[in-house]
């Protein structure tokens, strides 16, 4: 089988990159162990035209975040595979849009996208989504048949979630990087749009809280715009720590007593799922995705309930209940895993992509390679990009694949789609620098 990626699907959205990211490696892993399949990074602008068809028996879009439908371009591959997940504007409308003006510029936009689903699902092999939510939603919303879809749940990166060697340290040293007291806290994992995750409803739940003197305070980590950030300003004991690093981000839940994220919707909910890993419980919305993400490991509230989650919050901090969900939380997280989402993936291929099986793995991989290196360049490749366009135009591979080596293996948006090629990469390399000695 011959599979092509599209990456730049949601190129900027850091979410939905990093589960590109993180399927694309392990899928790279299983590519070389079993080689009989090969994978290969492609942009979304060069489906539809020239050999595409010839080249790949598959073209997957895995991480389409929101309700947009595929072009009428991409729609003349075969075998197109979609993994779209979170439809909060279709569900929600103008309730989850941070700027309401907006909402009638979109609204018309969104119908037009959704109309598109129903009418070309027939075009389509196959759709995996995250939670057995998403299964009806997508079903009742965009009309997708509940056959043609398989329920395929993110996974979590266990090298860099885990559950913290002592808890009371990690606190200490990461509260101490951002300049706090040792004090004990919830987290939140925030976003530009504030309305999806109703960050000003879980802030008036906390104020109620503290009323009843519990112990956290409450830092919120991830971009906030200017105006709500004097907002959130008001709130005492509530600490907005912006944009933290990805490192940043591990230790700072390691160190928190539980996640706050009672979201008006999340389609999966990625944050849940990696405090798991360290051992963190959370509170969490009590409808959509969450409820099967965490299982009885965290407290369940009515998203619309300032009472329900303030509640919610006095309740974590009783009768040991803490240690208990801690426990669970780091139990139930085992099955989330990257190694297990690519294995999924790659046995949906399997029953989805009749192939013939004459086909030499070494040619297409060699293909593969190549081609999954331009696309690299042509996505990260900003500070070098003339040079190694340029090569690419003249069909000289030297420079890009010395820049692979020695840049593009460490940088970390295009790393994980040059990991599985790095045996390749440096192999070629050696040859050509023994030629040019």
């Amino acid at each position: 089988m011959r599979i092509g990626i599209v990456l730049d699907w949601n190129v900027n959205a850091s979410s939905l990159m990093r589960i590109n990211c993180n399927m694309f490696r392990e899928l790279g892993k299983l590519m070389n162990t079993q080689q009989n399949f090969t994978i290969t990074a492609l942009r979304k602008n060069t489906l539809g035209i020239g050999d595409i068809n010839q080249h790949y028996d598959c073209v997957h879009i895995p991480n389409m975040g929101g309700y947009a439908f595929p072009s009428e371009n991409m729609l003349s591959c075969k075998n197109i595979i979609l993994g779209p997940s979170g439809i909060d504007e279709v569900i929600y409308g103008e309730e989850v849009f941070f700027d309401k003006s907006l909402w009638k510029i979109h609204e018309p936009l969104i119908k037009k996208e959704i109309s598109r689903w129903p009418k070309h699902i027939e075009k389509i092999s196959a759709v995996h989504v995250v939670a057995n939510s998403e299964l009806n939603e997508m079903n009742q919303y965009l009309k997708i048949p509940k056959e043609k879809m398989t329920v395929i749940p993110h996974g979590v990166n266990h090298d860099d979630f885990k559950p913290p060697k002592d808890k009371s340290k990690t606190r200490k040293i990461i509260l101490e990087k951002f300049e706090l007291k040792d004090e004990p806290y919830f987290i939140h994992v925030s976003e530009i749009n504030f309305a999806r995750k109703n960050l000003f409803r879980m802030l008036d739940a906390f104020k109620k809280a503290k009323q009843k003197q519990i112990p956290q305070k409450l830092i919120l980590v991830g971009k906030v715009l200017p105006s709500i950030s004097k907002k959130i300003e008001q709130y005492e004991d509530v600490i907005s720590l912006g944009f933290v690093s990805d490192d940043e981000l591990v230790s700072l839940m390691q160190g928190s007593d539980a996640i706050v994220l009672p979201s008006i919707h999340e389609g999966f909910g990625m944050p849940l799922a990696e405090a798991m890993v360290c051992g963190i419980p959370s509170i969490t919305m009590n409808n959509h995705a969450p409820p099967e993400v965490v299982g009885d490991s965290g407290l369940l509230v009515d998203s619309h309930s300032i009472d329900d989650i303030a509640m919610k919050m006095i309740q974590i901090n009783q009768n040991d209940l803490l240690s208990t969900l801690s426990k669970k939380a780091a139990m139930l997280s085992k099955k989330y895993s990257w190694e297990r989402h690519a294995t999924e993936i790659f046995s949906l291929y399997s029953k989805t992509i009749k192939t013939n099986q004459r086909w030499n793995f070494n040619e297409n991989y060699d293909v593969a390679a190549h081609r999954t290196l331009a696309t690299v360049i042509e996505l990260f490749a900003t500070d070098k990009k003339d040079i190694l366009t340029q090569s690419l135009l003249n069909f000289d591979y030297s420079k890009i694949i010395s820049w692979a080596v020695e840049s593009g293996l460490l940088i970390p948006q295009c790393k994980d789609f040059l990991y599985p090629f790095k045996d390749w990469l440096i192999s070629k390399n050696k040859e050509n620098e023994n030629e040019s000695n």
